[in-house]
């Protein structure tokens, strides 16, 4: 891989709500736009351990990973210097409780949406596709 890929890491987090219907978890980050919790792989890091760890830092939501949903890349301009940035995003499951945003992360909100609210929120085309994709994977409730 390229020493100018930053890689990151997250995923596509649901639980099903007290009536067994399916909620999407979402994080507003530092900009007031609302996301999928991810972030940056640390030294000696995996993707599905970054991912399981992102989103508990930004969330405080401990979740169960389950399939690899999509791998992105983009473009970023970061200290001066266009690089790409690849962001791998996991389906995943936890408990319905209630998520905890991290400020000191960036994170200015987070919380549980229906599928549709959570796809209408979402600011990037690239990210809403992802959601879709994850929805149609969601299982019946148990």
């Amino acid at each position: 891989m390229s020493a100018h890929l930053i890689r990151a890491a997250g995923g596509v987090v649901f639980c099903y709500d007290p009536d067994r219907g399916p909620l999407i978890l979402l994080i507003c980050d530092k900009y007031g736009v609302w996301t999928l919790p991810k972030g940056h792989l640390e030294a000696g890091e995996d993707e599905a351990e970054a991912a399981v760890r992102e989103i508990a830092e930004e969330t405080g939501i401990v979740c169960e990973l389950g399939d690899l949903l999509h791998r992105m890349v983009y473009p970023v301009f970061k200290h001066d210097v266009w690089r790409d940035k690849q962001v791998t995003y996991f389906l995943a499951h936890a408990e319905h409780v209630p998520p905890t945003p991290r400020l000191d992360e960036g994170i200015t909100d987070a919380c549980w949406m229906s599928p549709i609210e959570a796809v209408s929120r979402i600011s990037y085309a690239q990210v809403r596709d992802v959601v879709r994709r994850a929805i149609a994977r969601i299982p019946p409730t148990p």
